[in-house]
């Protein structure tokens, strides 16, 4: 019997200029392949392989060379508009260096007419939706040199993507999730686990596609449920975090409810769920909270019934408000959406989001901007609403038929000054001590050879370079070449550029380094925290770290605190 052949996941995590809260990234999605492949016939045919650490940890150049070692025959890597640009680029470096590798990809960046996996030859076969039901028909045919024909994969044949015809089987929950003993049912470090109970949403929101990718239910039983939270309870769980897209969907939601209050009567675990307020009962509100749901995010979006007509969205605001303080009333903390740059969204429809949002004290507020996600309808439609956005991710966007870029710049300032940045901004760009510089830190020494700078930096995915010496000015060529050189050979990952003088240095010194940023390739991070019509750098960044020793002028440094905070996120 010939040798079976090696299958490895990959799933790139979302880097985060954050340092305050640990990073996430659960591979939910190959934990379901694996199962699928595991249960079929075509598991006699496959070994699988062990993911590297280094995924969530390392750079590309790392990540490569282990999963090289490892030998795979194809690679399953899940795509989201966080690791898109980052997988095609280190996908690519694989099939150079592992000739004969197939990729299939799938996850919720996938979709048909894609601005990045339509011409990806790198791509041997897109899924869109679900893959647990197709994943190993793909597999057999990979090792057997054919392909499917199902609607829902499209094969790249070499000069363009082409997609089958059939409509894929269709599978219940229960068999597509691994069973509660499995080993990827497990809380992180910080003790938060993740749970599904229902797959489906009666939802038909514009600016999602989950609701094109599943039509009809899917649920797991209340028993079923229930012992899947004792499995997280005896393995240290703290919080579990219900990934369903609209948990009070479920078909038995009353049923769950009590599942999950006798699996948890000493309220050891809290629960996080995203659910419809307008549906939402009094008795309903008491019940999550009886199960010790301590966090419901619920989507407002607009109160702007013409926009919510637009969006699918239902139009009874009073009913939504209502289950909001239903929730409160029950010690249930709300995370409250809205959106901004929706079509038809005028001034008026913000500024009452923003009066909403800001009314609401012990509630979570997220102001947001619209994202034309591929295979959405929005997007779909952009042309028709009068929207212009980012071709690439995040896909934010940029105008709309009612408020200019401008408008929408002074949008994302007034709901900034009223509620709060949206993400995370560096809180110290100067200073003795920097709360935001990464853990990794490499130090060069100014002056130094180029190739003995190169060197030092590491193999980290969030780095920080600590550049020191006197007259640093006078290097300056010498620096913002070692940053190009730098971020050319990573250019997926997070940087800090930081400098280390001795004394004041010139202010132009910042601005050779700025106009430097500036000409590097974009990061998708940054084409997210800018706002429309200006341009703000989070993935790249220039820090000052002042020695403890000596004393600084206040004036210099707060004019350079000040030029570095309007350049950088």
């Amino acid at each position: 019997m010939r040798a079976r052949q090696r299958l490895l996941f990959l799933q790139l995590p979302r880097l985060d200029p954050d340092v305050t809260t640990p990073g996430e990234n659960v591979m939910l999605a190959a934990a379901c392949l694996m199962h699928a492949v595991a249960s079929s016939p075509e598991a006699r045919y496959w070994e699988m392989v062990e993911t590297p650490s280094t995924q969530d940890t390392g750079d590309n150049a790392c990540v490569l060379d282990e999963i090289v070692s490892l030998r795979p025959d194809v690679i399953g890597v899940t795509l989201y508009l966080w690791n898109v640009e980052r997988t095609l680029r280190l996908v690519s470096a694989l099939k150079r260096r592992l000739p004969g590798l197939r990729i299939v990809a799938g996850g919720p960046e996938v979709a048909r007419e894609h601005p990045l996996l339509d011409g990806a030859q790198t791509v041997d076969v897109a899924v869109i939706g679900e893959g647990e039901a197709v994943f190993p028909g793909i597999l057999g045919a990979c090792r057997r040199g054919r392909k499917t024909q199902w609607r829902t994969v499209g094969w790249h044949d070499g000069a363009r993507r082409r997609w089958g015809f059939r409509m894929p089987p269709v599978k219940p929950l229960a068999a597509l999730l691994p069973p509660p003993e499995d080993s990827i049912f497990r809380p992180d470090k910080q003790g938060m686990a993740y749970l599904e109970t229902n797959r489906g949403c009666p939802m038909r929101c514009a600016f999602c596609c989950y609701n094109l990718r599943r039509r009809g239910w899917s649920s797991l039983p209340s028993a079923d449920i229930e012992q899947r939270i004792r499995v997280l309870r005896s393995r240290g769980a703290r919080e579990i975090r219900l990934v369903d897209p609209t948990f009070n969907a479920h078909p038995h939601f009353r049923d769950v409810l009590k599942a999950m209050g006798h699996a948890n009567k000493d309220r050891r675990v809290r629960f996080f769920v995203e659910l419809r307020a307008d549906t939402l009962s009094e008795s309903d509100a008491r019940a999550l909270a009886r199960a010790n749901v301590v966090e419901a995010e619920v989507g407002v979006q607009s109160t702007d019934p013409a926009v919510l007509d637009t969006i699918h969205r239902p139009t009874r605001l009073d009913r939504v408000l209502t289950g909001i303080v239903r929730l409160q009333q029950h010690g249930i903390r709300p995370t409250i959406d809205c959106m901004y740059g929706l079509p038809g969204q005028g001034m008026d429809d913000i500024t009452r989001c923003l009066n909403m949002l800001a009314g609401y004290s012990q509630a979570h507020a997220q102001f947001l901007p619209t994202l034309l996600l591929p295979g959405t309808e929005l997007r779909d439609r952009c042309r028709e609403l009068g929207l212009r956005g980012q071709r690439l991710p995040p896909y934010r966007v940029l105008s709309t038929d009612r408020l200019t870029s401008r408008q929408l710049a002074d949008v994302e300032a007034l709901a900034m000054k009223r509620l709060g940045a949206f993400d995370t901004p560096t809180r110290r760009f100067v200073g003795r001590r920097l709360p935001d510089l990464f853990a990794d830190r490499k130090l060069v020494n100014v002056p130094q050879t180029e190739s003995m700078a190169t060197d030092v930096v590491g193999s980290s995915n969030c780095r920080a370079i600590i550049m020191r010496g006197e007259n640093l000015f006078a290097h300056r060529m010498t620096l913002v070449s070692w940053m190009r050189r730098w971020v050319a050979s990573e250019p997926d990952i997070l940087w800090q550029f930081v400098l280390a003088p001795v004394c004041e240095e010139p202010l132009d010194l910042l601005e050779t380094m700025l106009d430097t940023v500036r000409r590097m390739p974009p990061h998708w991070l940054d084409r997210l925290v800018s706002p429309p019509g200006q341009h703000v750098y989070a993935a790249r960044r220039v820090l000052i770290l002042l020695p403890r020793a000596r004393p600084f002028d206040a004036s210099w440094c707060a004019a350079a605190e000040g030029m570095l905070a309007n350049a950088f996120h």
